[in-house]
Order: structure tokens, then C-alpha cells, then sequence
């Protein structure tokens, strides 16, 4: 496959400049990424997501191979499609700026999405449900505090001629129940939304730009997880999330992989 192919430990892989440089280093990485793959996703669908993915962020060509490479490698472990950048993705590969990059070349980045986390929480098979609700000015969904002192959403006729634009939304509820018996419930304000958003290395593009409710909704779902009966999977892939993936399966043998 040329000189993707042919980089070894110490070696950088060389940059790509075209969707075909793209195919060449996938196809290179094909037994690596494929040591790791779980569910229903295979090296080839995993190249057809990356060229939808391309076509709305044509940025990516310009990350170091490394991390993109490294992304697959992420999404392919956790068995979570990469999306184009439409806010109904389990995963999205965004380009991002890195200081520490000695090349200059922005990295590709690893962000998890709304439907993902769901996925992972409930992969555990302990989860008996969770729901995530949104709350907007003027919908008539309102809080209240249980005797058990977990906040509840009061019933109450809801307004469906509400505005749901971002601007107008007032705090994210989430309810799990266990399949044990057991519950956590949980609320966080717009405001605290924004300072999560504000802390994130992607707060200002990629969904947290043009599908800001699904990313409130996925923060208060990450928020939770220490809370919930989750897999040591799921609790990595929830600290991994907004990062770009380490390289050092690059050098190692495809055999030594199990998964980062």
C-alpha cells in the first residue's frame, strides 16, 4: 500500500491529502483495526463512514494519519459508527487543533454522542430503563423534589406549542431504574450545561455547535455514569470522550491489541 503501509515503530505515517490516501491507510491498519472490532462494524463500513464523514469536514485530511488511525481504532473497540456531523451520531472523528503536535497538523478527535452514551450505559444489561428529558421555557415540565430526595418531573400538563430552540432551554432530566429495584435520577441547568461546554476542547464547532440539546442531554448521561451500573468499557470510553486516542498500538503487532 505504499509508504502508509510501510511506517514502522519510530516512524511517522505520511500525511494524506486525498480521500485515496485515506482508503490506503485504513486498508493498512485493516488487521489492526479489525483485532478490535466489535458488533456489526467491519473495516469496510468503517471507510464508507469516514468518507461521509470527510465530505462534511474535509479538515480531517489534514490530521496526522496517527490519530486518525487511533479514532477507528476507538470507535471500532467500543462498536460505535462514526457520524458525519448531524447530531443523530453514536460517534463523531472531528479535526482539532494540538499545541503539543510537532507537525502543525490539527489531530483528529474522538467525541462521543447522545445515542452512544445511551448505548454504552445500557450495554450492561442492569439498566431497566433511562430516559433523558429535555426542558424548555414555557413547556409547562417542571422539578420537584422527592421524599427520597431525588429530584422528580412534576406531572402536569406539558405545552406542545413550546419553542424548543437551544436559547430557550431551562435544564436536562435524566431517570434510570435498575433492574435490581434500584433508581438515580438526576438535573442539570443550562448554565451548567454551558460551563461544561465552555471547559470542552470541542465547545465551540463540530455538535456542541449545531446540536447543542443532544450534547446537554449526552453531558448529564456522562455526568451520571459514575452512578450507574456500567462496564469498566463504558467508563473509559466516558473519560476518553473530547480526546484524541493514544498511538501506541502503531507500534505493536496487531496480536498484542486488545482494544484501547
Amino acid at each position: 500500500m505504499g509508504q502508509l503501509a510501510q511506517a514502522t515503530a519510530g516512524q511517522q505515517l505520511q500525511p494524506l491529502n486525498t480521500m485515496n490516501d485515506m482508503h490506503q491507510l485504513i486498508a493498512s491498519h485493516r488487521k489492526q483495526i479489525e483485532s478490535v472490532m466489535s458488533g456489526a462494524l467491519t473495516a469496510d463500513r468503517l471507510y464508507g463512514l469516514l468518507q461521509s464523514a470527510v465530505s462534511r469536514e474535509p479538515k480531517l485530511l489534514q490530521c496526522t494519519p496517527e490519530s486518525i488511525v487511533a479514532c477507528c481504532m476507538k470507535c471500532s473497540a467500543l462498536g460505535l459508527e462514526p457520524s458525519s456531523v448531524d447530531g443523530l451520531g453514536k460517534a463523531y472523528i472531528l479535526p482539532y487543533g494540538n499545541k503539543n503536535n510537532a507537525s502543525g497538523r490539527p489531530e483528529a478527535t474522538f467525541i462521543l454522542g447522545y445515542k452512544g452514551m445511551l448505548d454504552l450505559a445500557r450495554r450492561s444489561g442492569e439498566l431497566k430503563s433511562i430516559t433523558v428529558t429535555a426542558a424548555f421555557q414555557g413547556d409547562g415540565i417542571e422539578l420537584m423534589m422527592g421524599e427520597d430526595g431525588e429530584p422528580r418531573l412534576k406531572d402536569m400538563p406539558i405545552n406542545l406549542d413550546a419553542s424548543h430552540d437551544p436559547a430557550n432551554l431551562r435544564f436536562v432530566f435524566l431517570c434510570a431504574k435498575f433492574t435490581n429495584g434500584g433508581s438515580h435520577s438526576e438535573f442539570m441547568t443550562k448554565s451548567e450545561i454551558d460551563a461544561v461546554r465552555a471547559r470542552s476542547k470541542a465547545g465551540n464547532a463540530g455538535p456542541w455547535k449545531t446540536d447543542y440539546v443532544a450534547m446537554a442531554k449526552k453531558t448529564i448521561i456522562r455526568r451520571s455514569f459514575p452512578y450507574l451500573p456500567i462496564d469498566t468499557q463504558a467508563q473509559k470510553a466516558a473519560v476518553a470522550d473530547e480526546t484524541t486516542p493514544t498511538y501506541s498500538f502503531l507500534t505493536r503487532p496487531a496480536d498484542s491489541i486488545e482494544g484501547e
